[in-house]
C-alpha cells in the first residue's frame, strides 16, 4: 500500500498548492470519524472524494468512457449513412468517406488516451484495450464487398 499511500499525499500536497482547500466549510474543525477506515485515510479519501480530485489514470479513464460512446455513435452515423443513401452517387460516397475519416480520427484520439491511460495506471488490471481505428474497413472486409 505505500504506492497508494505516497499518491494521496502528492494528490493532497498538489491541491493544497492549488488553494483547492482553502475557505471549506468546516474548516479548522476536526472531521467526524469513521469506523471503516483509519482517520487519516478517511480524511484524505473524503477530501479528494468531495473535490473530485482523482489520480491522473483515473480522471483519463473517465474521459476514455465517455468519448467510447462519442466514437459508437461516430461508427452508427456512417452505417445509417450507408444504409440511407445510393452507393453509386459520388456526393453520397463522399459524405461516407468523411463519415469514415471522422470515426477513425476519433478512434485515434481515443486511443492515445487509452495509451497514456495504460502507462500511468498503477497495474495491468487496470489497462484498458484499444479501440479499432480501423473497424470500417474490417466490417466491409467481413461482408466481403468493398467500401463505397
Amino acid at each position: 500500500m505505500f504506492w497508494l499511500d505516497r499518491l494521496v499525499e502528492e494528490r493532497i500536497r498538489d491541491a493544497q498548492e492549488r488553494g483547492a482547500f482553502r475557505n471549506l466549510p468546516g474548516e479548522g474543525r476536526p472531521l467526524p470519524p469513521d469506523d471503516d477506515l483509519p482517520s487519516e485515510a478517511w480524511a484524505a479519501h473524503r477530501l479528494l472524494k468531495k473535490h473530485g480530485l482523482l489520480p491522473d489514470w483515473l480522471q483519463l479513464r473517465k474521459e476514455i468512457y465517455q468519448e467510447r460512446q462519442i466514437v459508437r455513435r461516430a461508427w452508427e452515423e456512417y452505417w445509417q449513412a450507408v444504409e440511407s443513401g445510393d452507393p453509386n452517387d459520388p456526393a453520397h460516397r463522399a459524405i461516407l468517406r468523411r463519415l469514415a475519416w471522422r470515426y477513425r480520427e476519433l478512434a485515434r484520439e481515443l486511443n492515445r488516451k487509452i495509451d497514456q491511460h495504460n502507462v500511468r495506471c498503477p497495474s495491468m488490471a487496470h489497462e484498458l484495450v484499444r479501440f479499432p481505428e480501423d473497424l470500417i474497413e474490417r466490417e466491409w472486409k467481413r461482408r466481403g464487398v468493398n467500401p463505397p
